[in-house]
């Protein structure tokens, strides 16, 4: 019997060591860190039993060849929950709509967009130049939501999570990751890179810069601003906005919202 409860010591030794250095990932007790706003997600994961809801809403203008297309998340809601020690369960949920007006006609659309589920899982902390780092992978169905918005196939992303802690004010978070669109096979680029700023208590600001570069197509670069403020612990809200750098990408975009966590 000895020798058994010696083996399994011995087996399981290295989960428990394992376990115990991923806690210097998970999101703390202390204040919220939700992944909005902007496009850099932070590598915190939740902690287990810990339930967390962002949600708000975004509206994206562009004006080309005499047509001006608008594009709206009437409401972009993302539910997070911690599950085991470094991992949590993700799904986003999303009302949109387009409306496109010219010289000669009109026309808009409203529906749910197509759900995506995935997780979140902690790989390693922060440890001199080494970022903290986790990361995200995602799936949008091709079931749920409006036929026109609803991607043909499966749609997967996979995302690595990094940042940096410069001082008790200033950080850098980046993310790289790889996504599809559900039709056609090649896959798209992602990036991002987002220095951020506290500059009074429970009041941060942010300035991002992002793409997306997809093989035989021209890159779509934007970049945006904004802020956050904590309210406490456990809610924060946040305002952002930004434009597009090249012809590709949206002229102009603006969104804020509310991020509040159940313990």
């Amino acid at each position: 019997m000895k020798t058994l409860c010696l083996l399994a010591a011995i087996l399981f030794a290295p989960v428990d060591a394992y376990s115990q250095y991923l806690q210097i990932i998970l999101q703390p007790p202390g204040p919220i860190v939700p992944d909005r706003p902007g496009q850099t997600n932070p590598p915190n994961v939740l902690a287990s039993g810990t339930v967390q809801l962002e949600t708000g809403f975004q509206r994206e203008t562009k004006n080309a060849g005499g047509i001006q297309t608008i594009n709206y998340l009437y409401n972009t809601s993302l539910v997070r929950v911690g599950l085991i020690t470094n991992c949590e369960l993700r799904m986003v949920v999303e009302y949109a709509g387009t409306r496109t007006d010219s010289s000669a006609q009109s026309s808009a659309l409203q529906g749910f967009n197509p759900v995506s589920v995935g997780t979140k899982i902690a790989i390693c902390p922060e440890k001199g130049i080494l970022p903290k780092t986790a990361m995200n992978i995602a799936f949008t169905l091709p079931y749920v939501g409006r036929r026109e918005f609803r991607p043909s196939f499966l749609a997967p992303s996979f995302f690595l999570l990094m940042q940096n802690t410069l001082s008790e004010e200033f950080s850098i978070g980046y993310n790289l990751g790889l996504q599809w669109d559900g039709e056609q096979p090649n896959a798209t680029v992602a990036y991002s890179i987002s220095p951020s700023l506290t500059v009074a208590e429970g009041l941060s600001v942010f300035v991002e810069f992002y793409g997306f570069s997809t093989e035989k197509s021209v890159s779509d670069y934007r970049a945006d601003m904004g802020c956050a403020y904590l309210v406490d612990d456990n809610v924060q809200i946040d305002f952002s906005a930004g434009v597009g750098l090249n012809t590709v990408a949206p002229d102009s975009f603006v969104a804020f919202g509310l991020a509040w966590r159940f313990n």
